[in-house]
């Protein structure tokens, strides 16, 4: 390795790099070498030249001035001046490597050095007293030539297993052989590379354990040798990057070579830092470029300590495995029109997957969902109920017109409704407190008393983020793993952009809605506004609801299911309450349905009065259906509902239609004497029949199961059968189905 200018001192070398390497390089490498700094105006605050956090030290960040940093620590009076003195003392460098770091930007007259000619940390620059650290005062000195004596080192190899270069990790030591502990009294490390006996980085930088990498399909990153080693010890498929965080960043990630993971799935393990997660986003994208066929950070568990690794987790015997299925729902795949698995008959094989429904028929489970309202028309009301009910465990419980089909952790986010106001709702909604014996977990978060509101989405820069508290936040929700619904209420208060004008943010937030779905498998339902419903212009579709909700298209356009409650006329309100002999309050009838869905749902319109004791609005679709209903209606409505429950007890369930399996062809063909049998056999046509059936399917007095996963759903069964509790045995014989 070479360094500047013959016959000049260390002082001239280091003044030369500041002067001419570009200070907005210098300033990027500053933070790069100190993640846990922090930026104030023109000044950078850090603990100490050591890297850890704190305001101790602050350096001169001012590009302008003549003091660019420059700067002291104010307890113990250690002054830094320049770039190299950072790199010393923050990455453990050699002058000469800060000049081989910064070469493309310096002329090129390099002669070689005298050896060592200037030492990482120095004693005279850098004394870390009793006081400072509560460890003894221990004088630095550590000349490191190929001879030195070396605690372990790590071979980076071609595909043929020939050495390119080594790493070797030395412990420092005092001029009396003690060892030097860093601020967390562990031993100071120092990291050199060697070729061929010499100190040097080949160029451009090889992954470590390349033939390995080219044999597999599946290949993690992390950050560091022995971390490789560790999960290479396990049997995966490990690598890493040379020089770690201290030599990957956006300006040198042009010198690693990122080629032998072409074509490979790609985990990235980063340490648990800042630092950590900002060189994974780095070697992601220089993967990606290279060509990697899918990417994936891994999502460290919140209860792990700061700088935990994979060594941390192989010591600890944690369960590996099952963290990376749980993150596999965050692969990322580039999309390449070449591959030929994107073939229809190579990409969609085996059998088809259910779809599954949180709501029966109504809103499916694992999608982004709006729902959508006039302001004060009981919306929290609604969700807060539907969580109640998820996470409750118990069957056979409506909302939003359907049964609750799912159960599991629910998460309920409010912004608007303080602790007070949410504990008087849950005691309405549940008088007796069984909310005590629930099944499963239920988190509601009153952001008003929790620190206020935060975003979940936010512009910066033209880019929409997902927000730093909210994405602590996601970050624990992926560790739930019965996780099946999370409510954010209301969308507005969460998105500091402006959805209801720019189709791009609302695109933004419904992809990151998506994200969120499927990355934890939970509906994530998002409470939204209708606009006023004019006197004179009510609604009276569902069509007519969509085209009221909020903002661009890109909302409703952007999420697999919507859902929409609107208020009826006043003449039909009040005729409604005639009719079920409630007292009719302006405010208290509505109708409802689903009014987007990229699935089969049904989209009948639901009948919703308000309670009175509670607020909240009821489903009462199927009572207000009966009262329209002849006496013969009502009677053969429910002659096909004992007629189904009986087929399906004895294990010959029927279907809508069909010849073989048809419900007509099986009232027709019946030789039973039971009551319902002789009176539908009476009843009419195939039409009459067919029509009744889905006339009881829309009240939900009956429903469409499948006999196997994957199958169609067409077998008609009780709404608590043998088949909605998947026990349902067919029988064999003459009339088998």
């Amino acid at each position: 390795m070479n360094i500047l200018s013959v016959g000049k001192s260390p002082k001239d070398v280091a003044e030369r790099i500041s002067r001419e390497v570009p200070r907005s390089v210098q300033l990027q490498t500053l933070i790069d070498t100190y993640p846990e700094g922090v930026q104030r105006g023109k000044e950078f605050y850090i603990g100490s030249l050591r890297g850890e956090a704190g305001k101790s030290m602050v350096i001169n960040i001012d590009m302008q001035s003549p003091w660019f940093l420059n700067g002291k620590d104010f307890e113990s009076g250690e002054g830094v001046g320049g770039i190299c003195k950072i790199f010393k003392e923050g990455r453990g460098y050699t002058l000469a490597e800060c000049v081989e770091y910064f070469k493309e930007y310096i002329s090129p007259d390099y002669v070689a050095p005298p050896e060592n000619i200037v030492k990482p940390n120095n004693p005279s620059n850098f004394a870390v007293t009793t006081a400072q650290q509560g460890f003894p005062q221990q004088q630095k000195s550590m000349s490191i030539n190929s001879s030195t004596d070396f605690e372990d080192e790590y071979n980076y190899t071609d595909e043929n297993g020939i050495v390119i270069v080594s790493v070797r990790k030395y412990f420092e030591k005092n001029a009396q052989g003690e060892l030097i502990l860093d601020a967390s009294g562990k031993p100071k490390k120092q990291f050199r590379q060697f070729m061929e006996g010499r100190q040097g980085i080949p160029e451009p930088r090889p992954l470590y354990n390349i033939p390995n990498i080219l044999d597999s399909d599946k290949v993690i990153w992390v950050e560091g040798e022995k971390c490789a080693d560790a999960l290479t010890s396990l049997g995966y498929v490990a690598t890493c990057t040379i020089g770690g965080a201290g030599m990957l960043s956006e300006n040198t990630a042009y010198k690693f070579d990122f080629t032998p993971l072409k074509g490979k799935e790609l985990i990235l393990w980063p340490d648990n830092d800042a630092a950590g997660k900002k060189l994974a986003s780095i070697v992601e994208a220089q993967a990606k470029e290279a060509g990697v066929k899918s990417t994936i950070i891994l999502k460290i568990p919140t209860t792990k300590s700061e700088k935990w690794d994979a060594a941390d987790a192989v010591e600890e015997n944690f369960n590996i495995e099952k963290m990376l299925k749980k993150n596999e729902r965050s692969v990322k795949k580039p999309i390449n029109l070449l591959d030929e698995s994107l073939l229809v008959d190579q990409y969609f094989v085996g059998s088809v997957p259910e779809q599954k429904f949180l709501i029966g028929d109504t809103i499916p489970l694992g999608v982004p969902c709006v729902f959508a309202a006039a302001g004060d028309s009981g919306k929290g009301m609604m969700t807060l109920d539907l969580a109640m009910k998820v996470a409750s465990g118990t069957s056979m419980q409506s909302a939003f017109g359907g049964l609750v089909a799912e159960h599991g952790d629910v998460i309920l986010i409010t912004a608007e409704d303080d602790k007070d106001e949410m504990h008087r709702r849950i005691s309405r909604l549940d008088p007796q407190r069984h909310r005590e014996v629930y099944s499963h977990k239920l988190r509601v978060l009153p952001l008003p008393n929790l620190g206020g509101v935060f975003p979940i989405m936010q512009k910066f820069d033209n880019t929409y983020l997902m927000g730093e508290e909210f994405s602590r936040i996601y970050d624990q929700m992926l560790e739930m793993e019965t996780l099946k619904l999370i409510v954010i209420d209301p969308m507005a208060s969460f998105v500091h952009a402006d959805v209801n004008a720019d189709p791009a943010a609302g695109a933004a937030f419904m992809s990151l809605l998506a994200q969120m779905a499927t990355e934890t498998g939970a509906t994530v339902m998002v409470n939204h506004h209708m606009a006023k419903i004019k006197d004179n212009d009510p609604v009276t579709t569902p069509e007519q609801a969509r085209s009221l909700i909020r903002g661009t298209s890109a909302i409703v356009d952007g999420v697999r299911s919507a859902f929409a409650v609107w208020s009826v006329d006043e003449g039909t309100g009040k005729q409604r309450c005639r009719d079920l002999n409630v007292e009719y309050t302006r405010n208290g009838v509505f109708d409802g349905a689903v009014v987007k869905s990229n699935g089969p749902a049904n989209r009948d319109i639901r009948h919703f009065i308000r309670n009175p004791n509670t607020g909240l609005l009821e489903d009462r679709s199927q009572d207000v259906r009966s009262i329209t209903m002849s006496q013969s209606v009502r009677d053969r409505l429910s002659h096909i509902v004992e007629f189904v429950r009986i087929r399906e007890l004895d294990g010959r369930a029927v279907t809508h239609g069909g010849v073989n399996s048809g419900i007509f062809h099986a009232i027709r063909e019946s030789e039973a004497i039971e009551p319902c049998v002789v009176y539908l056999q009476g009843a009419g046509g195939q039409t009459t029949i067919k029509k009744a059936v889905t006339e009881a399917l829309a009240m939900g007095m009956i429903r469409k199961y499948a006999l196997s996963t994957g199958g169609e759903e067409k077998w008609l069964g009780a709404m608590d059968g043998s088949l909605a509790r998947g026990e349902y045995e067919r029988q064999t014989g003459r009339d088998n189905i």
